[in-house]
């Protein structure tokens, strides 16, 4: 019996323990989405802005020196369409082909 009681009191020790957890989680929760209601509406105040030049000037990122890549890979422009034709002439050249044999 007093190893039963011993256990209860185990259990509820560890029930508090995690319940005090929570509810510090639970207020730093409210906390940061206080703080996001206060920055939204400080972004709110500088206006709507399509690029990202109030955070450069509030962060003081505008002097930042950027690394130059060497050997940095350059793609060409996507274009499908310029081998189009010639693709389908072989298409149509191969199902020739295979209608002839048949």
């Amino acid at each position: 019996m007093e190893n039963g009681r011993k256990e209860v009191e185990r259990f509820k020790a560890k029930h508090d323990e995690m319940f005090a957890s929570v509810s510090g989680l639970n207020n730093r929760i409210e906390e940061l989405e206080q703080h996001k209601l206060h920055l939204l509406e400080r972004l709110k105040k500088l206006g709507d802005r399509g690029d990202l030049s109030y955070i450069v000037k509030t962060q003081k990122l505008d002097q930042i020196q950027v690394k130059e890549m060497k050997d940095r890979v350059s793609k060409d422009a996507y274009n499908p369409e310029s081998g189009r034709k010639d693709r389908d002439d072989e298409y149509e050249r191969v199902q020739k082909e295979k209608d002839d044999e048949n």
